[in-house]
Formats: structure tokens, C-alpha cells, sequence
């Protein structure tokens, strides 16, 4: 196992998920989402058709990228493969696996629209992935392929009404709404625009959204009738809907080649992850070891925000022996993108943010692809 430190050679997280790490802290600390509830959710409801012991088990998790909810699906010893079209994203789960010691997680760079990325397993987690896909009837053939008993699908539908789709969030993404023909079965589908610059290097200094299809402008949406039907057709006639976001609108839906029993489980892991500590006790060990590890480096630090909180958080970097190279402040207003790409244009190295809005900020700094990495600590500290 690694010091937790080594996170500090990742570059800025993209994940939106937090995962406990074995110092108590959380990476990474400022990720509003713990995934832990998917996770959960898949296990037990795999459970209902499992027919061997855990530790023989195998899961593929597709889209996986940092690995947060690879190292959950392994909580009961099972055998879980993460793969992710993101390269930098594998760099992360990698680290973070020899943090934990997670010997039974694997991961590997593979597109989701590439055969090679798939292989046979015991269930299959496929969430986040098939609404960001030109082709999602493929991914379902081979996720369907893939799975020996079980499927886990968490995935944008085309709307089920006008209503529906004008009360979304991406009602803009909309587009032309078509059927699709597989082996004569009339699939509902409708387009969703992606970003319209594919290349994940932007020529602004910019990265595509992480969190975007990748090599796309347009993705397609199935309806969740069609995506039942469809499931049904390749082999898994038996699902349960068990939760629904209708502002996306989303669901998650499961599916079971054989007739599932009643659930059982009862959430105790054999192999589980470190304790998740209380938010506040895990950001006070987080700035703790952000500032050791700052001070024993001696790494300079750019110090990004606004108001009040700018100069008692640079201050509180100096009191403690952190070197501060450069004070940025950044406009009492919303702040884009493209506008922190203009006010960082030309640094690099550690960034520190002094701002409320953490999640937004971190989010846009670790857009622009040049900093090593954000510290949030400092900040979350004081909301």
C-alpha cells in the first residue's frame, strides 16, 4: 500500500464521487457525491440471482473513470475489471488502487464502442456511459454479451412526454426524435447534443469535459421502454426499476437473466472500504496533510479567490511555511470557464482555491489541463 501522498502526483480529479481513503480523508475532498449507493444497490440485487460464492464472482465496470465505484462493486471480494476511455483517468485508479491495496480490482484504457473492452463476467455495471454513445443498441448487445446473470443500467432516457423533456435540465441537448430498427424490434430513440469540439485537447488551453462522450457530437437516447424491450430480447427478460431522476429524466434499472429471488442482502460488506468519517473531520485531516505536505515539499502555491476569504487563507498558508508564489483575484461574479482560462493564462503548478463556490471552481481549473493540482481543503474549511 501507498502513503495517501501519492495523490498528489494525479493532477486535478475529475471525478464527481468521493471515496474514502485509509488516512480518513476523502478523494476527492471537495466530490459533493459518495457512489457507495450504486454499489450497494448492484450487490444486493445481484445477490437475487447469485449462484456462487462471492470471491468466484466477476464484474465488469463500464465507464469507470477514477475507479470509485470499481473499488465499491469489490467490497465482497468479488474480482471487478474497470475500464475507461480516459487514459488519465486509469493513471488515477491505478494510484488509488495501490493506496487501498485492492488487489482484486483491474483496470485498462478501452472505448466503450470498441469489442475489446468487454468480457465475460457475472454482472455488468453500466452506468453514466450509454447516453454519451452514438450507438448505445451496441453497447446494450455487448453489455448483454457480457453478462452471465445480471445488468445494472443507470442511463439518461429519451423523455416519455412534451412535459417530460421541457422540464429537463438538458431540454436544450434535445434533438430529432426517430425510431431505430434491431432485428425487428422499433426502438424510441431521440438525439442529445454533445460538445461540439470533439478533440479532448481544445486549441484555447481548454480539455473536453471529462464527463462527456468522448470522439462525439451527438449522442442517442433510448427510451426506457425501448431499453427494456431491448434487454428482453438479448436474453434478460426479468428487470426492476428502482430509481428514477425524471429531471434528467434518468432511471436506474436492473436486469436478470433468470427470475431473481427476493432480496436478502443486508449491506455488510466482507471486504469493506475505509471508514467514511464525518465531512468536517474529513476536510480538518485533509487541510492537516495538505499543509505537511506542502510545507516538507516546499512547493509554491498559487492562491486563486476573492474577498476575505483570499487574504485569511494566503495568510494561513504563510503562518504555517507554505510558500506562496502569486495571489490571483478573481471578479465578485460568476466565473466561466473561458474567463479562468484568461485570469490563469500562462501559470502552472499547485493551485489553491479561496473561494465559497469550491465544486464549480475546482471543476473549471481542472478544465484548463495545466495545473498539477487544486487544493480545496482550505476552503471547504470555512463553510
Amino acid at each position: 500500500m501507498k502513503p495517501v501522498e501519492a495523490i498528489y502526483s494525479l493532477g486535478i480529479s475529475h471525478n464527481k464521487f468521493g471515496l474514502p481513503l485509509p488516512d480518513g480523508t476523502t478523494y476527492p475532498e471537495w466530490a459533493t457525491n459518495y457512489s457507495g449507493e450504486r454499489a450497494l444497490e448492484f450487490i444486493t440485487h445481484f445477490d437475487r440471482v447469485r449462484d456462487r460464492d462471492w470471491e468466484q464472482c466477476s464484474f465488469l465496470d463500464l465507464g469507470c473513470s477514477e475507479g470509485s465505484t470499481t473499488f465499491e462493486l469489490s467490497q465482497m471480494g468479488s474480482v471487478v475489471f474497470g475500464v475507461e476511455g480516459r487514459e488519465d483517468g486509469i493513471c488515477r485508479a491505478n494510484v488509488i488502487r495501490s493506496v487501498l491495496g485492492s488487489e482484486n480490482t483491474h483496470f485498462s484504457v478501452g472505448n466503450i464502442d470498441d469489442e475489446a473492452s468487454y468480457r465475460k463476467v457475472d454482472g455488468v455495471f453500466n452506468a453514466g456511459v450509454l447516453y454519451h454513445l452514438e450507438d448505445p443498441l451496441a453497447c446494450l448487445k455487448r453489455t448483454a454479451e457480457s453478462a452471465r446473470l445480471f445488468v445494472y443500467l443507470d442511463t439518461g432516457h429519451a423523455p416519455r412526454s412534451e412535459t417530460e423533456q421541457q422540464n429537463s435540465k438538458f431540454v436544450a441537448n434535445f434533438g430529432n426524435r426517430y425510431t431505430l430498427d434491431y432485428e425487428g424490434l422499433e426502438l424510441d430513440v431521440v438525439d442529445f447534443a454533445e460538445p461540439k469540439n470533439k478533440s479532448e485537447v481544445q486549441g484555447d488551453g481548454l480539455r473536453r469535459g471529462p464527463r462527456s462522450g468522448i470522439g462525439n457530437d451527438n449522442s442517442v437516447w433510448l427510451s426506457h421502454d425501448s431499453a427494456i424491450a431491448l434487454m428482453a430480447k438479448l436474453g434478460f427478460p426479468f428487470h426492476e426499476t428502482i430509481k428514477e431522476y425524471p429531471h434528467i429524466p434518468r432511471l436506474r434499472t436492473v436486469f436478470f437473466r433468470t427470475e431473481p429471488r427476493p432480496t436478502t442482502f443486508d449491506g455488510k460488506y466482507t471486504w469493506p472500504l475505509p471508514e467514511t468519517l464525518p465531512r468536517n473531520e474529513a476536510i480538518r485531516r485533509t487541510c492537516q496533510r495538505d499543509i505537511e505536505f506542502l510545507r516538507g515539499t516546499g512547493h509554491p502555491v498559487i492562491v486563486l479567490g476573492r474577498g476575505s476569504l483570499l487574504s485569511i487563507i494566503g495568510g494561513e498558508l504563510r503562518d504555517a511555511g507554505v510558500q506562496v508564489s502569486e495571489m490571483v483575484v478573481l471578479p465578485d461574479m460568476p466565473v466561466s470557464k473561458g474567463m479562468m482560462n484568461q485570469l490563469t493564462k500562462d501559470k502552472s503548478g499547485f493551485i489553491v482555491l479561496a473561494v465559497d463556490d469550491v465544486v464549480k471552481m475546482a471543476r473549471n481549473v481542472g478544465i484548463l489541463n495545466r495545473f498539477d493540482y487544486v487544493f480545496t481543503s482550505f476552503a471547504l474549511a470555512r463553510k
